[in-house]
C-alpha cells in the first residue's frame, strides 16, 4: 500500500465570505478523502510516480451552492 500525502499551500476562494473558509476547507478535506479512497484513483496516482507539485487549475461553481 502506498502512502499519499497532500499539502495544500494555498487555496484562493473568490466570491465567498471569510466566515465560510473553515466549512469550505472541511468540505475539500472530505472530498479529497473520498476520492483518494477509491482504489482506481490510488492506482492512477501510483502510476504518476513522485510529484512534488500538482496544479489543480480553476474550478468553477454555480453561485447558489453553499460552503458545505
Amino acid at each position: 500500500m502506498k502512502r499519499v500525502v497532500v499539502h495544500i499551500d494555498r487555496m484562493v476562494l473568490k466570491g465567498f465570505r471569510n466566515a465560510d473558509a473553515h466549512a469550505i476547507g472541511e468540505g475539500m478535506r472530505g472530498e479529497l478523502t473520498r476520492l483518494f479512497a477509491d482504489p482506481v484513483a490510488g492506482e492512477r496516482l501510483a502510476s504518476l510516480g513522485d510529484m512534488p507539485n500538482l496544479q489543480a487549475g480553476k474550478i468553477s461553481l454555480s453561485q447558489d451552492l453553499r460552503p458545505r
